[in-house]
């Protein structure tokens, strides 16, 4: 399996000379779920598949009925072959995720880009540090950072979020934060996702909140739905397996199909304001069975799950 980081940099994968089929042949599979909302889904969850064949994996994904996608890497293409490639799929690019170190090194240049694609949000997936002084642990830097990043190491992050959110704002994107399961360790009597909220300007950094992971790390995610309600804009609709160990310090669970495992959805989206939740997206990382069969599965949970 490709990690989020290594797919992220492995995006310049070329895209088969092909023809899409026109949109029609997907719209009578398009069905809504929660909320009334289109059903997304974040396309590293199909990175083994993309890796493959691009274009089948997309088709497979419309044919299937899910109608927007998170990107989590650009293929190699340009904005505007992208956002054609996917259009044509009766696919719209609602969202993309990329690093913040990425993101603060020519930054208009990246937001003009994603502009172009025509995504509405910029979501930042994993947090980092202002130096390098994790890269050479044992562990790696991605699990030293997971437990090892302070509260000064946050507040870096919340004033980077500041600064790319204000460039992006005027760009028309929103810029955001998606969480794992180590925001929420305990840091100085702190949460560290607490004082990161806390930090980063409304006005600037939503939050696309990953339901899985707070599962994971033994919290409540309808308690911060409630609690963050104004904050929080995207949702990522991920399940974890019922017996999983709840963890801080390691960034480790095992995901499964939507509706079979521990979160109870329909109560989760009972707690769900639509007037704040704009998008979701279905994400999974670990399969028993093929990865499209599995996106079957959850779309079709997804589509008959009554709020």
């Amino acid at each position: 399996m490709l990690s989020r980081r290594a797919f992220l940099q492995r995006s310049s994968l070329a895209l088969a000379a092909a023809s899409c089929l026109p949109s029609f042949a997907y719209a009578s599979a398009a069905k809504t779920g929660p909320l009334g909302k289109p059903i997304g889904i974040q396309l590293y969850t199909v990175r083994e598949e993309t890796s493959k064949d691009l274009l089948g994996t997309l088709q497979r994904l419309s044919q299937i009925g899910f109608r927007e996608v998170e990107l989590a890497g650009y293929y190699g293409k340009s904005a505007k072959e992208l956002r054609t490639m996917l259009t044509d799929l009766d696919l719209t690019p609602t969202s993309t995720h990329q690093g913040i170190l990425e993101l603060l090194e020519d930054t208009q240049r990246k937001i003009d880009y994603v502009a172009e694609v025509g995504v509405k949000y910029l979501i930042v997936p994993f947090p980092a540090v202002p130096d390098n002084r994790f890269e050479n642990q044992p562990k790696g830097s991605t699990q030293t950072i997971a437990n090892s990043m302070t509260l000064d190491d946050w507040k870096w992050m919340a004033e980077s979020l500041n600064k790319v959110g204000e460039i992006s704002k005027k760009a028309g994107i929103r810029t955001g934060y998606h969480n794992h399961n180590l925001e929420f360790r305990t840091i100085d009597g702190a949460v560290a996702f607490d004082k990161l909220i806390e930090w980063t300007d409304p006005e600037l950094v939503t939050i696309e909140l990953d339901i899985a992971w707070v599962v994971a790390a033994g919290f409540d995610p309808i308690a911060y739905l409630q609690k963050h309600a104004e904050r929080i804009s995207l949702l990522h609709v991920k399940d974890v397996k019922k017996d999983i160990e709840t963890l801080v310090d390691v960034v480790e669970t095992t995901t499964t199909e939507v509706g079979s495992g521990q979160v109870d959805w329909q109560r989760l989206f009972a707690a769900c304001n639509p007037k704040y939740i704009t998008n979701y997206y279905y994400e999974q990382e670990h399969f028993e069975r093929a990865i499209l069969d599995a996106a079957k599965i959850s779309f079709d949970y997804l589509t008959k799950l009554k709020v």
